[in-house]
């Protein structure tokens, strides 16, 4: 079972205000009105925070002891007499700290603020707004923040690498990879740095400098950053090497790909409670401690058994340990309390097709589409599934719907308008079908296979008003030199077979037999031999299926996320 679609790594949107958040929110939010401004209180600027807590009696009980002994020290410390600025700004960033390990971001803001206030040439402080921004989705201020920290430590690596990466989030490519370059030039086996520069070639489409550095990121690590095979898949598949672009797809893991950070992972260590322990567990998961990831996770469930997240997240190890039962009982046992985790009824999908039980499987999608209708990958697992079933009009309205809630040309979509086509052809309807990839291809510029399979289809369809072999051939020549060279094979070889060029058709096609041959898939060899006779006694290939590829079906075949 391939690994591509594992996911859930990162902390989620509602990790931050679960129980203990949801009371402290509500609780601190006239703090956070009343010491937004971030002065020196004792300076008299009029942005002094609260002597008081407020209730705190619904909170989890460690966390609550936790704040209320780190509130009563702040408050000794701004009051004593002798207590100078630094000692007032460790004080402020201290609880500062601990809030931002409790997940409460907007109540920790304040405190970190009052902290650099007090402490302007202390780095520590913007560094740790610039991460508590980043968590918000705050980007700009993120930036800001980090170029704190720059002005103060130019050349700090860290700083760097996270200014890079939020520039990278900002759609600013060209800012983030000099950042990226200036921490290579002092690490120059920096794993995030050539993967920070990888991402940014492939955000400017330069796929090749993208497979590059991302190549030499991985190899790097030793083959563990994991994270990075989604872009490599992405970057390969930008070049047209589809072969290359689903061994990485099959590989691939929501996994942020971080550095080793004494600061972040001190903040881990501040508190004990569930939230806690996910964090550790994630930070683990980055580096594949498999086993540690899975006690982190344990123990997060000993304080809060009853957290979906956590025991998706549990689950989800297991599945990397060998453990699909395991997983499986994990899955399961969420259901219990909490019927309508989507997500637990799309991993449960994921294994019972991995599995062979392709009814179950689909059960569990349409559960976990019923629970969370936009929930993408459930629907397209889904939509694959039953295309594979041969319920081919129940597939073209799962992939309807993935198109209409999705943004025109959002590449997470792109495999709707292609299993949508694929799904028409099998229906015979290729006119439709060459209507749908005529009009992805417009949208997917920069991904070849919507040329390849449109290709195919002018050249092989039965249906001869659907047949265009001139415009099949002027696709495939259009594509990029790089896709010309390495990946037109049996495509180049339909075309020109279609206008009438059999010789040249042959020695394409035996080409390609060749680079399946040599290239691990002796099982594709067989067919191509039928379509090279076919050729050399001067007639076209014919199919009812003329695609006859799917660059999407491992990922139909999913991964525990």
């Amino acid at each position: 079972m391939s690994l591509h679609r594992l996911r859930g790594w990162t902390g989620s949107a509602n990790g931050a205000t679960r129980t203990i958040g949801a009371t402290l929110i509500a609780s601190f939010a006239i703090w956070v009105a009343g010491c937004a401004g971030g002065g020196d209180p004792e300076a008299g600027s009029g942005t002094a925070l609260p002597a008081t807590l407020p209730d705190l009696s619904t909170a989890d009980l460690f966390v609550r002891e936790q704040v209320r002994s780190q509130h009563a020290a702040l408050m000794r410390t701004v009051a004593a007499p002798a207590a100078d600025a630094a000692a007032r700004a460790a004080a402020y960033g201290d609880m500062g700290k601990l809030l931002m390990a409790a997940g409460l971001a907007d109540v920790a803001e304040p405190y970190l603020r009052q902290a650099q206030t007090l402490a302007p040439d202390d780095a520590r402080w913007p560094y740790y707004l610039g991460h508590l921004y980043r968590t918000t989705g705050a980007l700009d201020d993120s930036a800001a923040a980090f170029d704190a920290v720059l002005r103060i430590r130019p050349d700090d690596p860290l700083a760097l690498l996270s200014l890079g990466d939020v520039h990278l989030l900002q759609g600013r490519p060209e800012a983030a990879e000099p950042l990226f370059r200036a921490q290579l030039a002092m690490q120059p086996d920096s794993v995030v740095a050539h993967v920070g520069i990888g991402r940014a070639a492939l955000a400017r489409n330069d796929y090749a400098r993208a497979v590059e550095f991302l190549e030499e990121g991985l190899r790097l690590s030793g083959q563990t950053a994991v994270g990075v095979h989604y872009p490599l898949a992405l970057a390969y598949r930008g070049l047209g090497r589809l072969d290359r672009a689903e061994e990485h797809m099959r590989q691939r893991a929501d996994v942020a790909i971080l550095a080793e950070d004494p600061l972040m992972e001190a903040l881990d260590t501040l508190i004990e409670s569930p939230r806690a322990y996910e964090r550790r567990g994630n930070r683990a998961l980055t580096r594949r401690d498999w086993v540690s990831a899975a006690g982190y996770f344990r123990r997060g469930l000993v304080l809060e058994p009853g957290d979906p997240t956590l025991r998706h997240r549990l689950g989800t190890v297991l599945f990397q340990m060998g453990d699909p039962g395991g997983a499986f009982a994990e899955f399961e046992r969420i259901l219990q309390t909490a019927p309508d985790f989507a997500l637990a009824h799309f991993s449960l999908g994921v294994l019972l097709e991995g599995a062979g039980r392709r009814p179950e499987a689909i059960e569990r999608f349409e559960s976990a589409v019923r629970h969370e209708p936009g929930h993408v990958e459930a629907r397209l697992a889904l939509a694959g599934l039953l295309r594979r079933q041969g319920r081919f009009e129940e597939a073209l309205e799962q992939y309807e719907r993935v198109i209409e809630q999705g943004p025109a040309g959002d590449p997470r979509i792109e495999e709707a308008p292609f299993g949508h086509a694929i799904t028409l052809v099998r229906l015979g309807r290729y006119a439709s079908a060459r209507d749908r990839l005529t009009d992805a291809l417009a949208m997917y510029v920069d991904q070849p296979f919507f040329a390849h399979a449109l290709a195919r289809l002018l050249s092989g369809a039965p249906d001869a008003g659907v047949r265009n072999g001139a415009r099949a051939l002027a696709l495939l020549q259009g594509l990029p030199e790089t896709t010309q060279r390495l990946d037109l094979g049996e495509s180049m070889a339909m075309a020109l077979a279609e206008t009438g060029r059999y010789e040249t058709a042959a020695r394409w096609q035996r080409d390609a037999i060749d680079r399946a041959a040599g290239g691990g898939r002796p099982d594709l060899v067989p067919r191509m031999r039928e379509k090279l006779a076919r050729y050399a006694s001067g007639r076209p290939w014919r199919s009812d299926d003329p695609v006859e590829f799917d660059p999407f079906l491992e990922r139909s075949a999913g991964a525990v996320r």
